[in-house]
């Protein structure tokens, strides 16, 4: 059995074929232009046949929610290290492809559930580079995506301003179903604590402008269950540098 170093991202074998795949239809991000947190890596499953998503409460149907019949379907479970409310970050892309290689559907995870990235005229924006990349905009500091950013400035506006400021952190290590049996154990006080008080120091006021380009490019892409794995190491990675770090400690001053 290996062991996955915390450190570092993995870089398994893996079929050169399948991840270029991956890659030529993987998003492209608009992030705020004050966000201080990018992503580090994305997981990717690619669906032949319907299916359960094996990172998200979802079922994959390449027949049912696209408005054309798609022969694959290629999810992205993005990870952060950081949320700016908390220790670990995943969110999720969907990217439906047609028999004849054109991208004919695009979805993204919002706060626990998964929209269409169609824009007013009910069409999906997506952007051909070295491929076909839907384009998402994400949510300053949380990352929810949406199709475009009138609708982060529209539902989000107070709630975000809120969560990249005075709650900055409040949610220490994030324990979510996915990973309650790993993460759970590894949660208390002392963690939320060191949390907190790194995440503080990112608080920021959101410029609600979205400049900054992120392409998630083959380099970032690596199977999920490999990601998957790969979690616990990288938490205890994270939680005894944050223990260890010069003012982070419980009752420390950090000035």
């Amino acid at each position: 059995m290996t062991t996955l170093n915390g450190s570092r991202v993995p870089k398994p074998r893996q079929s050169r074929t399948t991840r270029d795949l991956a890659a030529r239809y993987a998003p492209l991000i608009y992030f705020d232009r004050k966000e201080p947190f990018l992503p580090l890596a994305g997981g990717y499953t690619i669906f032949t046949q319907d299916g359960e998503s094996p990172s998200f409460p979802r079922r994959i149907e390449l027949r049912g929610r696209a408005p054309a019949p798609a022969a694959f379907a290629v999810e992205y479970a993005i990870w952060w290290d950081w949320d700016i409310g908390h220790l670990y970050e995943l969110e999720h892309t969907w990217t439906y492809v047609g028999a004849n290689g054109k991208v004919v559907f695009a979805e993204a995870s919002w706060h626990g559930g998964f929209n269409a990235m169609t824009r007013d005229d009910g069409k999906f924006r997506v952007v051909a580079r070295d491929g076909a990349h839907p384009v998402v905009y994400s949510e300053p500091g949380k990352h929810a995506f949406a199709a475009k950013p009138e609708i982060l400035l529209e539902q989000r506006r107070a709630k975000t301003l809120a969560s990249c400021g005075k709650r900055a952190g409040t949610g220490g290590l994030w324990v979510t179903p996915l990973f309650q049996d790993i993460l759970a154990r590894r949660k208390n006080p002392q963690v939320d604590a060191r949390v907190t008080a790194y995440l503080k120091k990112f608080a920021f006021t959101p410029a609600f402008v979205w400049n900054k380009k992120f392409l998630v490019t083959k380099d970032l892409l690596i199977p999920w269950q490999t990601l998957f794995e790969w979690v616990p190491a990288r938490m205890d990675w994270w939680i005894a540098r944050l223990k260890h770090r010069r003012g982070l400690e419980i009752g420390v001053s950090t000035r």
